[in-house]
């Protein structure tokens, strides 16, 4: 067979490239190129190719191509190409599937195996196969999923603690309050020189007793959820923000929205719980993806700045804004903008950052827009 392939798609047309620019091309080509005929025999393998399974060309060329292959994929080749001999059709011709790479020393890889099919100038079938390697992207994926868990994890044991805390301050007063009132009205009972049956009398002292007994409840379940053990270290502010920005930009939600990160450079490290902090960073970004569903050009920029011995983080978009009302109660829980929302994840936020030794406020409202700040102190290496 001749070591020529066609390259244009009518025969009459000469090739723009001569054979070597275009073998130079397929060379420059990021993905593998395989070209094989219908037996299975390697008639071109390009640069890329060699990278991947760390064959060299003339190791390949010649030989079948399922030395590239697992004994699945290979059997499964097999019959690819059995068929086609037999009925003239291959399934796998147009279609991306993923299949296993081995490479040289037996070590295995995912890729993404695109089919074409051409005639020579015999005019005998090639396929043309584009080997894609898959290893980065579902290192990727696997990353951002372990992170999407963490993030999860720790947003609802945060959801949690800061509902009990809300709840356990909401209900300190009224159990306050009942325990006031039943002991009032006994004493008025008693300067009423009214005789007062004695069950009566048991049963208030039971009300009085049962309400400070839920009041210590409630005093232990304030004190367990304030106690905000985290495992903090020493990290890269821009780094967990670029991290995390790129989980709260994923899903259609943020279709159409301009994200610019504007990370000072030689910023110094912070001390921080990283998945508490990219919490707080998820929150506000995901807040503001959902403050500008009705803008025409909706913008969200991510800023870090240093400050005095703090890297302040500022997320502002520009939707349509806060009230001044809504800006003084928002960080409070139970206080939401959104019509379903509990009002929960803004005070989360601050009892995240207050807690590593930062503040977080919304600056006063312009004509549109928000711009929420917070800061994180800088890893002071005297203070170990």
């Amino acid at each position: 067979m001749k070591d020529s392939f066609p390259t244009t798609g009518a025969s009459e047309s000469p090739s723009i490239l001569g054979e070597d620019k275009l073998r130079r091309v397929v060379d420059a080509t990021l993905d593998g190129i395989v070209v094989i005929d219908a037996g299975g025999t390697v008639l071109l393998y390009n640069a890329a190719c060699e990278r991947l399974f760390g064959y060299a060309a003339e190791e390949v060329l010649g030989n079948n191509v399922n030395l590239l292959m697992t004994p699945r994929d290979r059997r499964n080749h097999d019959t690819y190409i059995r068929n086609y001999l037999r009925t003239g059709k291959a399934r796998v011709i147009g279609k991306g599937r993923d299949v296993t790479g081995r490479r040289k020393d037996g070590a295995t890889f995912p890729i993404r195996l695109s089919v074409g099919e051409l005639r020579d100038d015999a005019d005998a079938t090639l396929f043309v196969g584009t080997l894609h390697d898959l290893t980065e992207t579902l290192q990727t994926r696997a990353h951002i999923e372990e992170l999407q868990s963490e993030l999860m994890q720790v947003a609802r044991a945060n959801t949690v603690g800061e509902m009990g805390s809300a709840l356990a301050h909401e209900l300190t007063q009224p159990l306050s309050a009942v325990v006031g009132f039943v002991e009032a009205s006994a004493a008025l009972i008693d300067q009423a020189g009214s005789e007062m049956p004695d069950k009566v009398r048991e049963y208030m002292d039971q009300a009085v007793a049962q309400s400070l007994r839920a009041g210590d409840v409630i005093r232990l379940l304030r004190e367990f959820t304030a106690r905000g053990d985290t495992e903090r270290s020493v990290k890269d502010i821009n780094v967990v923000i670029a991290e995390t920005c790129r989980l709260a930009t994923l899903g259609t939600a943020a279709d159409g929205i301009e994200l610019e990160l504007n990370l000072a450079a030689d910023l110094p490290p912070v001390l921080i719980d990283h998945v508490q902090i990219q919490q707080v960073v998820l929150n506000l970004v995901r807040n503001s993806i959902d403050a500008l569903g009705d803008s025409e050009t909706p913008s969200i920029t991510v800023k870090t700045v240093l400050g005095r011995e703090a890297v302040e983080v500022v997320i502002g978009d520009n939707g349509p804004g806060l009230s001044a009302e809504v800006r003084e109660r928002v960080f409070e829980p139970f206080v939401s903008t959104k019509p379903n929302g509990i009002g929960i994840g803004l005070s989360i936020c601050r009892t995240i950052v207050e807690a590593h030794g930062g503040m977080i406020a919304f600056d006063a409202g312009t004509a549109c827009g928000t711009a929420c700040r917070f800061s994180v102190p800088v890893f002071d290496k005297s203070v170990q």
